[in-house]
């Protein structure tokens, strides 16, 4: 089974048949039937704010949760007209009470990254000027796996690379709020070949320019982030990979200025599909993958997952 189509089969699994089966055995239920309700109502306002959505589009995205809500307030309404029957043996009571706990504990650490404030942290220029945009995984990955993978993830963990993408933010395009439903060509993504720009003032300390963009979900990357920029400000590094081969018009040693052209987005090293990826990196050495991760904002609020940009 080749990598497009198991990542089709978690999108679905987990995005749509896990809800609707739920749905299912909360109408049918005749026990415990409000816990089966509260936990179906929490699994959908994580997938609401944690899915992964690109594939989707923010369009299904909106009427496919506003379908599930409205289903289990009838399936709600039904068990009260019928009358909710809540009795059900102590060991089942105990197993889906934990998992609902469990399942608000995830939620609230969501809801945090979403919400925390990093008043510390510079602010940033977006590195795209026109169009719509997604944040695909950001915000602080320490407190929510769901919300970005990067700092939990085993190879970046195996790597010791983790902690500089504590806050890493992986970024595509979408038009006309239509799904790109894993294309197998670079160019049918919206942001395949979009120019980039400077989001902050520095000095070009590594460009990374002759690596080939992947053929989407073919599998078996090279661990790097592909042709890349990395820009210096005082202590501060600003890494932006998986660029398009041959786009990034910068060099070592230049100063560029915010809002000046880098080159275009690609889907060049460790990526299955086209995107940009963007870090910022607290270091005293120019050992930067062994530093920190900082966060990054735009216009005063944080970079998290699956918050909307509007050029």
């Amino acid at each position: 089974m080749n990598e497009r189509t198991q990542i089709l089969i978690k999108l679905i699994t987990s995005h749509i048949i896990l809800i609707i089966g739920l749905i299912f055995i909360s109408v049918y239920a005749t026990k415990a039937t409000f816990l089966f309700l509260s936990i179906t109502q929490t699994v959908l306002c994580i997938l609401y704010f944690a899915g992964y959505w690109e594939f989707f589009g923010q369009r299904f995205r909106k009427f496919f949760s506003a379908s599930i809500e409205f289903l289990i307030l009838l399936a709600f309404a039904w068990k009260i007209y019928l009358g909710i029957n809540n009795d059900a043996n102590a060991f089942l009571l105990l197993i889906l009470s934990l998992i609902q706990a469990y399942l608000l504990f995830e939620l609230i650490k969501i809801i945090i990254v979403i919400l925390k404030k990093d008043s510390n942290a510079p602010d940033i220029e977006f590195p795209f000027k026109q169009g719509h945009y997604l944040i695909t995984d950001g915000g602080d990955s320490r407190i929510s796996r769901l919300m970005n993978y990067h700092y939990y993830s085993p190879t970046h963990r195996k790597n010791k690379t983790n902690n500089s993408m504590l806050y890493a933010t992986d970024i595509v395009k979408f038009t006309n709020d239509e799904s790109v439903f894993l294309p197998e060509q670079n160019e049918a993504y919206p942001v395949f070949n979009e120019k980039i720009y400077c989001p902050m003032g520095g000095i070009v300390v590594k460009v990374e320019n002759n690596i080939p963009d992947n053929k989407p979900f073919a599998g078996n990357y090279t661990y790097n982030t592909g042709n890349t920029v990395i820009i210096k400000n005082d202590n501060l590094y600003l890494l932006l990979g998986h660029l398009k081969k041959g786009s990034i018009i910068v060099k070592e040693g230049d100063k560029i200025q915010t809002n000046d052209l880098i080159g275009a987005a690609g889907n060049s090293g460790w990526t299955e599909r086209p995107h940009l990826h963007m870090q910022l990196i607290k270091s005293d050495t120019n050992n930067y993958w062994f530093g920190k991760g900082v966060c990054i904002r735009y216009k005063n609020k944080n970079l998290y997952k699956n918050r909307l940009i509007n050029m």
